[in-house]
């Protein structure tokens, strides 16, 4: 009988920051993430606050999110299962960049800044594996951003998406299931526009059969390429 896998282990395992790691390694982080459950409203860390580790949340959904002076709320990403929060100053020595609150009862995995680091510098093959990953992750944020910039709003969407759908998995006939526990206020604040905009977005993707509804909080991409390519091209959404 096959052992279950722990759940410290699967969560870091799924992480693209650590995808080039070997599984000792991986192991070894495991053994000293703390998992624990926090109530909804839970603080993990401020604005300014000094970086002591990594979460990733194995169940719930945590805001991120910055405040101005005069105390506007502005929500940079909402995260849900299996995704990381806080990453950049876990490799950069800064600060937290942005505040996290948790929106429900959620199950979070916490690992110690110094665990990593002492890893991290330790051994050479995590290090270049750790560069290699992060590499990845600035082309991806640099596709982001021209999307964001040059893009309509279909489009926008439509490589949010696609990003999700690479988190989730794809399938051997190019398509994905998305547990999109997500508002159309809260996406619409990912992509820096109007709630409004992201519905009529949402029904141009969906009459071009891009995006299919299979459940109250599920989407189906039936073929992710075509939808990354969408998001490439800009306007390709609109209808003639």
């Amino acid at each position: 009988m096959t052992e279950p896998i722990p759940e410290a282990y699967a969560l870091l395992r799924n992480l693209q920051v650590f995808a080039d790691l070997d599984d000792d390694t991986v192991s070894l982080l495991a053994d000293r993430t703390v998992v624990r459950n926090v109530p909804a409203g839970h603080v993990l860390f401020t604005t300014g606050d000094e970086c002591r580790g990594l979460y990733v949340i194995s169940a719930g959904r945590v805001r991120i999110f910055r405040t101005s002076n005069e105390g506007r709320e502005q929500v940079l990403h909402v995260e849900g299962p299996g995704r990381p929060v806080a990453e950049l100053p876990l490799f950069d020595g800064g600060v937290y960049p942005a505040s996290a609150l948790t929106l429900e009862p959620s199950r979070l995995a916490f690992l110690p800044l110094s665990v990593f680091e002492h890893v991290y510098r330790s051994n050479p093959d995590v290090a270049h594996a750790i560069i290699r990953a992060l590499g990845r992750r600035l082309r991806h944020m640099v596709q982001v951003t021209e999307t964001l910039a040059f893009r309509d709003v279909a489009a926008r969407l439509a490589m949010l998406l696609a990003g999700y759908a690479d988190e989730a998995g794809i399938g051997d006939d190019g398509s994905a299931v998305l547990a999109l526990n997500r508002t159309q206020e809260e996406l619409a604040l990912e992509i820096g526009t109007a709630r409004e905009s992201v519905s009529r977005a949402w029904r141009q993707l969906m009459q071009r059969g891009l995006v299919q509804r299979v459940g109250r909080q599920r989407v189906r991409i039936p073929d992710v390429d075509k939808l990354r390519s969408l998001a490439r091209g800009g306007q390709a959404a609109r209808q003639p």
